[in-house]
């Protein structure tokens, strides 16, 4: 086999100081040995590299993708002889994560003590921020991964693992006279009107959040126009407020099980194709991710699937019958 990364810094310093005979200078080579190295490589590749015509060079987009197989590269053996140097030393490996307050809340409760069992030796160092830093996370590596609800434009930087597609509920306090009303209208077999509740307080996420993004969307098309809300960036405070007969709120599913004060609660399934959304592992493309990460996602995945098997059992109110 054709080794082409080769001595991958005569490229790179190519690519970075936009002149051959600079490179040379900066790599203690001659002109014309760089030219020949460069002139070999585009032709085991069958592709030009870089635009000599221009002053300075231009890498091509061929070159780009190569720039980008040679640092995919160089992280995956620094990730092996950093996971090699934890093996023979029997040092403590570090998996960084990153997830919002709420999901942090409600879903390491559940696996971290699984995982910490299994990999006792493994450092965690857990980052936990709103949704619209995780990406800043991604791109600075500070995290190996995060678990996120994502919308459908992400960036073109990062690779995403969908877990499930989860639902959003609406959440009611069961003392609420309009709430008895719904489950009423259900008992009858009539759907969920959402108009019913225009003039009730409503405890919503600030619109840049995920959830929310997907709920106001929901209500646009359903020409549903809330006016009394109380906006707030922290679910649980809108769950606690909910749950001291406040208002309505929307939830994930996947956060059901651990509600305060669920005995004062009802949930409404919507049954909207526009009410579900992905819940992913997102991660920096062209990432290694090590055995334990992979681990911590394969107990992720476990729990959720698990999770969804369960909801029926957690007695849910089902309410719209509209688009499945």
């Amino acid at each position: 086999m054709t080794v082409v990364n080769k001595n991958p810094e005569y490229f790179l310093t190519i690519a970075s100081e936009r002149s051959v005979s600079k490179a040379a200078e900066k790599l203690y080579v001659s002109q014309s040995y760089l030219s020949q190295h460069i002139a070999k490589l585009e032709q085991q590749l069958s592709v030009k590299l870089f635009n000599r015509n221009k002053n300075p060079i231009e890498i091509t987009e061929a070159g780009k993708i190569y720039a980008s197989y040679l640092e995919s590269c160089n992280q995956l053996y620094q990730k092996l002889v950093a996971d090699f140097d934890n093996l023979n030393r029997s040092r403590q490996q570090t998996l960084q994560m990153g997830f919002s307050n709420w999901r942090a809340s409600t879903l390491l409760p559940d696996i971290l003590p699984a995982f910490v069992a299994q990999y006792p030796h493994v450092k965690v160092i857990l980052h936990e921020h709103p949704i619209s830093e995780m990406y800043s996370l991604i791109n600075n590596n500070q995290v190996d991964f995060v678990i996120m609800n994502t919308m459908l434009n992400t960036p073109e930087n990062v690779t995403t693992e969908t877990i499930m597609y989860e639902k959003i509920l609406l959440v009611a306090n069961r003392k609420n006279p309009m709430t008895q009303r719904l489950l009423q209208d259900k008992e009858a077999g009539l759907p969920l009107d959402m108009h019913l509740l225009e003039e009730e307080r409503f405890i919503l996420l600030n619109p840049e959040l995920t959830l929310a993004k997907r709920v106001n969307n929901y209500l646009d098309k359903k020409q549903v126009v809330l006016h009394n809300q109380i906006l707030t960036t922290n679910t649980s405070t809108s769950l606690n407020l909910t749950a001291e007969n406040m208002g309505f709120t929307f939830l994930n599913e996947t956060g059901l099980g651990r509600v305060p004060n669920r005995e004062e609660l009802v949930f409404f399934d919507l049954q909207s194709s526009d009410l579900l959304q992905p819940l992913c592992v997102v991660y920096k493309k062209n990432t290694y991710l090590s055995p334990v990460a992979r681990a911590f996602i394969n107990i992720t995945i476990e729990h959720y699937t698990k999770g969804q098997q369960e909801l029926a059992a957690l007695s849910i109110q089902h309410g719209d019958r509209g688009s499945p």
